[in-house]
């Protein structure tokens, strides 16, 4: 297998009755939200929307009967697969106010400069204190002097701890919540465990299910003393997404799911769910349009309270809801997205402003922010309903600010393909660079796709540029479609700079100048095997990346690998150094916070899992220089530390899965003045970095 290393230089209304939008072309214009200016705004929108997924669905129904009547036909043989596919980082923290503290500090590895992003360790007070997520505690470590670090205080979050945000004598933590009786007010279920007695607001079936709703807790704690004390607790409905910090100002990004209220009928039950089933397409497609009639004088009864997710805060001890804030409501074109939505919560963590919640019709997948600018990428699942024969995501700009909590809209477009994850969009000088795969279906004569013969969908990939033009994204230019058959596995803008990193097979790489956002060149290729996950700079002419190395001609996976690359001349893109970790996986693989590029010191952290023989979990540290390569300093062990939670004795390598007991998982490493702090679920140990093989200190939990 080789994977292609794409290298990108660049320089970069009111609501009303809208109708289904059946074209296959869908303007950038159409992509814009439209603001709410009241409730009853609010759910309008609501239920045009929902009406126009009535039609898509009635229409889709209609026209996919080959799925249940006989199914598609494949050509040549092919398998069946439809399946398709910014900035600098901080820099490392320096103090010069007190001799009592570090020389320096690694903090949490961002896409962005000035652009905090939680994690589960934090480090604080400029390096004295270090503070740490596990299980469902948040933990206080002083951190310096290094040989004194020792746990001081503990606080037990309600649910289950996920990220944390740490500034000025405050920390913020998310965490899962399931179901908040004072939010959730009877009407999701009634009873409990499986086949409770159903409740009118969102179980339209029969069968097991549970019932509490999810819900995201923000907890804020004040940390300037000698013990943790919860200041505030606020309880948004859905799933924690992503969030950033600017300043004092933390934008937490939540996805609810906001399905169609029990009160509506489900097309499914309403076709095939009576005693008597139909016996032709004919009957079927008759109960269809009868069902959506149905559903849409049900959908036209519905109230706001049926639709919208509930939030509320603590006060006094008592979790009090609070009303939807119906002017920072935004929906667009009806029919557009998927069900769900989007909220961007803000708070203020020094005070105890009113919350400002920004909330967007549809599930945003990708969030991406700098410090004027928030993205959201939200995908088109309504593409193919539309007759389209590619995928596409609409990406909504917002204001960003480390003065308020709101964050404002400023408009949408659309971009083909689908963005796959935060490092593939990036924002510098008003231009959007936003890195796509795009997934194309075709007729067997190569049109559209139609119901009697399929062909298997081909893939490629883009960078587009997108200027703003009053609320519209509009396209500013675009690559030619690059690495057919493949999709991209990492991305990375730096500067007037952009990285993207194909993968499938066998295949070339490419590199291309965007220098002019509106005229794209393609440059030259270069062939690597294997594959990048994620990209981080080095210096100004080089790349460091950590993925997978594949074998040329055997395509046997070969284990986790660290690259670098010379990207002095873009056009030449050259492979410098490579080095094999070994048969196993990082976390750094899939998640960037796990990725501690010490640059003061040259060296790289990061977590790893072997299973060549047993299985173990390290603290890897590597030595990194654009000139001199990539060298293994050595690996730090927590197997000792890890108690059996039954009998209390330490995990033996054959107890690694024994069930009383967290596995002994190492999952970060900090940097503080000449020494490694590595953390993992049995606590936190220290080493200089220049001899591994004895702890300065060792600190449980």
């Amino acid at each position: 297998m080789i994977g292609r290393f794409t290298f990108a230089v660049l320089t970069l209304a009111v609501f009303g009755a809208a109708g289904c939008q059946t074209s296959s072309e869908v303007t950038q214009y159409e992509a814009a939200l439209r603001q709410a200016s009241s409730c009853d705004e609010v759910l309008q929108a609501i239920q045009e929307d929902a009406i126009a997924k009535v039609d898509l669905e009635l229409q889709s129904f209609i026209d996919q009967d080959y799925y249940r009547w006989g199914g598609p036909v494949l050509v040549d043989g092919e398998a069946g697969n439809f399946g398709g596919a910014g900035g600098i980082p901080a820099a490392p923290q320096e103090d010069g106010n007190d001799g009592d503290a570090p020389s320096g500090f690694s903090d949490t590895n961002t896409q962005v400069a000035d652009v905090d992003e939680a994690d589960i360790v934090k480090v604080g007070d400029e390096g004295r204190k270090l503070y740490v997520i596990r299980g469902n505690g948040f933990h206080e470590f002083d951190s310096w002097p290094a040989q004194d670090t020792s746990k001081v205080a503990d606080l037990e979050i309600e649910g289950g701890p996920m990220e944390m945000f740490v500034e000025d004598g405050r920390a913020v933590v998310f965490s899962r919540v399931s179901g908040v009786e004072a939010l959730d007010d009877g009407e999701l279920c009634q009873g409990y465990g499986y086949y409770p007695e159903l409740g009118a607001a969102d179980v339209a079936f029969e069968g097991p299910y549970y019932c509490g709703r999810p819900y995201v807790k923000i907890t804020v704690i004040d940390i300037s003393g000698d013990s943790p004390d919860a200041v505030r607790e606020i309880y948004v409905d859905g799933w924690y997404s992503s969030s950033r910090r600017h300043d004092g100002i933390v934008r937490a990004v939540v996805q609810s799911s906001m399905h169609r209220p029990g009160t509506v009928p489900e097309l499914w039950q309403f076709v095939w769910g009576g005693e008597a089933q139909p016996q032709t397409r004919e009957q079927e497609i008759a109960l269809a349009r009868a069902w959506a009639v149905q559903a849409k004088e049900a959908i036209a009864e519905t109230t706001l309270e049926q639709w919208v997710p509930a939030w509320g805060e603590r006060v006094d001890g008592e979790i009090q809801e609070r009303p939807v804030q119906c002017t920072d409501f935004y929906a667009p074109a009806p029919g557009l997205t998927n069900y769900g939505l989007t909220q961007i919560v803000g708070i203020d963590i020094a005070n105890d402003d009113p919350t400002a919640i920004t909330s967007i019709l549809g599930e945003a997948t990708q969030v991406y922010a700098n410090r004027e600018t928030l993205i959201l990428a939200q995908p088109d699942w309504t593409w193919f309903e539309r007759d389209n024969n590619t995928d596409r995501t609409a990406v909504h700009r917002f204001a960003v600010s480390s003065e308020a909590q709101r964050t404002p809209y400023q408009g949408s477009g659309f971009v083909p393909g689908v963005v796959n994850d935060q490092f593939s969009i990036d924002e510098r000088d008003g231009v959007i660079r936003i890195a796509t795969t795009r997934t194309t279906w075709h007729h067997q004569s190569g049109d559209v796709i139609t119901p009697e013969v399929w062909v298997p969908p081909t893939t490629d990939n883009l960078v587009s540029t997108m200027r703003l033009d009053g609320n519209v994204l509009e396209i500013a230019g675009s690559t030619p479609g690059l690495a057919e058959g493949e999709r991209i596995f990492s991305a990375r803008f730096l500067g007037d700079l952009g990285y993207i990193v194909t993968f499938r097979q066998v295949d070339p790489l490419f590199a291309i100048d965007l220098s002019d956002p509106e005229n794209p060149e393609v440059l030259g290729e270069l062939k690597i095997p294997g594959f990048s996950d994620y990209m981080h700079p080095l210096g100004d002419t080089h790349l460091l990346t950590i993925g997978r190395d594949v074998d040329e001609v055997t395509q046997q996976d070969n284990g986790t690998a660290l690259q670098i690359f010379d990207v002095s001349d873009p056009a030449n893109p050259v492979l410098a150094h490579k080095a094999l970790v070994g048969q196993g996986f990082s976390e750094a693989n899939h998640n960037h916070k796990a990725f501690n590029f010490y640059e003061d010191k040259g060296l790289l952290a990061f977590p790893f899992v072997s299973y060549e023989g047993d299985f173990s979990s390290t603290l890897e540290l590597w030595d990194v220089s654009a000139q001199n390569g990539l060298s293994r300093r050595g690996a730090v062990d927590h197997s000792d530390l890890v108690l059996d939670d039954c009998g209390g004795v330490p995990y033996a390598v054959e107890d690694f899965f024994y069930y009383c007991g967290y596995q002994p998982q190492i999952t970060r490493g900090v940097f503080i003045d000449d020494f490694i702090y590595s953390i993992s679920y049995g606590g936190v140990r220290v080493h200089d970095v220049n001899d591994l093989a004895t702890p300065v200190a060792t600190a449980t939990y």
